[in-house]
């Protein structure tokens, strides 16, 4: 006997969180005109072109299957080149239902492929995501996590949306390397979140059913009864249910509420929808009601119509949506009670109407992957005094005291850890309950602005286990690392633009629209903007009269000193050792803002230096410095998308500088050196 009471036991157990897996949803499969489509280059030669599908050059392993897509990266092509679904699948990308999107490549090398979904049908903002491969010559799956942030601003995830178009980009931020490469992939499919059920009330057992004490009407304080199922058919064959009277005469807020309530809570931890089987005799609606919040929420109420008659279905209560009654807040957190109103907001009709209602649960896709964000802020050069340090933000209300920090060495750096699940958050490091908080400009790496555009506030992206490098308070790098970088635009001899003056481009300083719009208060014609950045930062860069996200409305330096005609005719800005302003003007190369010609301009001077061992395929490089070049120079290395790379110096008195090229990873790469007002760039190819 105790035997058998141990193996009911554990089967009560197994049953109190049922996970069901849904079936994927296919985008595409290139098998029938209804999952096919072609997809439209940009950003090479093969520009306004379309792919083609063709026959599975490779059938095996994971990918049986007949028919694929094809796509090249030709031997010439921008960094960003990929191609766009055009027409947009037939079936769009839903990632309400579904958390996940995965597709099959087939790729000669190890590389990575890069997912943007774009054309969202419910408000989701633009989102991609890379994900490397790890096979040559053979199938894989990649999977793309919706719950990831966006790589690109404004930095969101994806899930909770519905998106019309796919973008692919195969070795994104990686230039044509002087080859055609083709790659294969073939079945994009959303993968659907596992739905877990979690049974609150079946009326079966003692331990899974309880009474509902009637409200607003003449049987105020009865009790409903559970009966036999009436129709034990469809949906529905359990064999026992609520029995539910709405009275001849009853207000139009008559319900019931469990009384005693329900052993099991409903948990909304991670989301979801609360379900439950009712069976009426007309068509009418449902409300439910939760109330006793155990975190804090206040009480949240829907309404849904039924569309059946005498059978059962199943009516859903949607926790995300905001509760018809004030405070209009989504449901979240465990409540203890529920309410049932049948026909809410229709008074007693004069004849007492029967319905029943039976297997209340709880669905949801299941408690999101929680990970630990670990911190060290170095509090040392902060001179007042304070007591405590604590991480306040989005993931814990703006709590000054919910996550507070500790000094175990007792030398100035504080220490402590976050658990949330992935997804973009904003915070910042405050003192004593918010006695101090950090304070910043909006042109940081580390920041951004919230939604309202009042506050200033530290970005934390999160897509598994992070230990941030340590920060300084009031700095998104350690102190001392920090500089200033000033830019002062003068605009003589144009008009700017009503809507603004931006700073943009060079992979680092966002679309002309953007994070960094410069400001003229005074009206003075000139336009600044402070920009920190950790030491040594050096960039591309551009200014646009306006917020032109296409960069129509760039400033043009085609044939011009300060103009690198290997990148998009931008300027450069050299490794940054100090706080530093740089002045200029609008479309010309002047080295102050009132537009004047100053002797100190930069020049670009071709004979500064030559490049050997270009293409680098020993795993060095060497710089030769003309005859002219005897002053010390700073060299500055970067990638296609103008991140610094390495940064050296060497002496006036060197003819020569070898560059180490071995751990460089395959791509197009800058090589800027600068003597006082002299620099010049070239190309390496690794």
């Amino acid at each position: 006997m105790k035997h058998m009471k141990k193996l009911l036991c554990s089967v009560l157990l197994l049953l109190s969180a049922v996970v069901f897996v849904q079936a994927q949803t296919t985008i595409l499969d290139f098998e029938a005109p209804a999952t096919s489509t072609v997809f439209q280059y940009f950003g090479s030669p093969l520009d306004g072109t379309v792919n083609q599908t063709l026959t599975n050059p490779n059938p095996s392993g994971i990918n049986t299957s007949s028919t694929v897509s094809k796509h090249i990266k030709p031997a010439v092509s921008e960094v960003w080149s990929g191609f766009f679904s055009n027409p947009n699948p037939t079936t769009p990308v839903d990632l309400i239902a579904n958390k996940k999107i995965s597709i099959k490549v087939h790729m000669d090398h190890i590389g990575s492929v890069s997912l943007k979904l774009e054309g969202s049908t419910n408000g989701g903002e633009n989102w991609v995501v890379t994900v490397p491969n790890t096979k040559v010559n053979e199938w894989e799956t990649l999977v793309f996590d919706a719950t990831l942030p966006s790589i690109e601003a404004p930095l969101m995830p994806a899930a909770g949306h519905t998106y019309a178009r796919v973008v692919l980009f195969f070795d994104f931020g990686t230039a044509g390397n002087g080859t055609d490469i083709v790659s294969y992939f073939d079945d994009i499919k959303a993968e659907p979140n596992a739905l877990v059920v979690t049974p609150i009330l079946d009326f079966e057992t003692p331990a899974t059913g309880t009474d509902f004490q009637y409200f607003g009407s003449n049987l105020d304080g009865t009790l409903t009864t559970i009966i036999d199922n009436p129709n034990s058919s469809g949906i529905n064959t359990s064999g026992k249910v609520t029995r539910y009277v709405e009275p001849a005469v009853a207000e139009v807020w008559a319900g019931a509420f469990s009384n005693p309530n329900p052993t099991t809570p409903v948990d909304f931890g991670s989301g979801g929808q609360v379900c439950i089987k009712v069976h009426m005799d007309h068509i009418g609606n449902v409300a439910l009601k939760l109330e006793g919040s155990t975190s804090g929420k206040p009480n949240w109420i829907q309404q849904v119509a039924n569309t059946k008659v005498n059978e059962w279905e199943e009516l859903c209560f949607d926790a995300s949506l905001p509760s018809l009654e004030s405070p209009f807040e989504p449901a979240g957190g465990a409540y203890a009670r529920i309410v049932l109103f049948f026909d809410f907001g229709t008074p007693g009709t004069g004849t007492d109407v029967i319905s029943y209602f039976d297997d209340i649960v709880v669905k949801s896709s299941g408690a999101p992957a929680i990970r630990t964000v670990k911190f060290k802020v170095d509090m040392n050069n902060y001179a007042p005094n304070f007591d405590k340090v604590y991480i306040s933000g989005s993931f814990n209300n703006w709590s000054g005291d919910a996550n507070p920090l500790v000094d175990p060495e007792f030398d100035g750096i504080w220490e402590g850890s976050i658990a949330v699940p992935n997804g973009a958050y904003e915070y910042k490091v405050t003192l004593d309950n918010w006695n101090a908080q950090e304070a910043f400009i909006g042109t940081e790496e580390c920041t951004k602005k919230d939604p309202s555009g009042q506050f200033v506030n530290r970005l934390l992206l999160v897509s598994g286990n992070t230990d941030l490098p340590r920060f300084c308070f009031n700095s998104c790098y350690a102190c001392g690392e920090e500089v200033k970088i000033k830019f002062k635009l003068g605009t003589k001899g144009i008009t700017p633009n009503p809507e603004g003056v931006w700073l943009a481009g060079g992979g680092n300083f966002d679309v002309p629209g953007g994070k960094y719009k410069m400001d003229d208060s005074n009206a003075d014609g000139i336009y600044e903007l402070t920009v920190p950045r950790k030491k040594g930062f050096s960039s591309f860069f551009t200014f646009t009269n306006g917020p032109c996200a296409d960069y129509s409305c760039k400033e043009d330096l085609t044939g011009l000193p300060c103009g690198n005609p290997n990148n998009f005719n931008d300027r450069f800005l050299p490794s940054v050792q100090k706080d530093t302003t740089l002045a200029t003007c609008f479309g010309a190369c002047f080295t102050n803002a009132e537009c004047v010609s100053g002797v100190n301009t930069l020049v670009e001077d071709v004979q500064l230096f030559n490049l050997l061992g270009n293409p680098a395929g020993t795993g060095e490089s060497v710089l030769v410095f003309g005859y002219n070049a005897p002053a010390d120079k700073t060299i500055t290395m970067t990638n296609s998308i103008g991140q610094v790379v390495h940064f050296w110096n060497t002496s006036g008195n060197d003819e020569n500088f070898k560059l180490q090229t071995a751990d460089l990873q395959s791509g197009i790469y800058f090589v800027t050196v600068k003597m006082g007002n002299r620099y010049y760039t070239r190309k390496l190819i690794k």
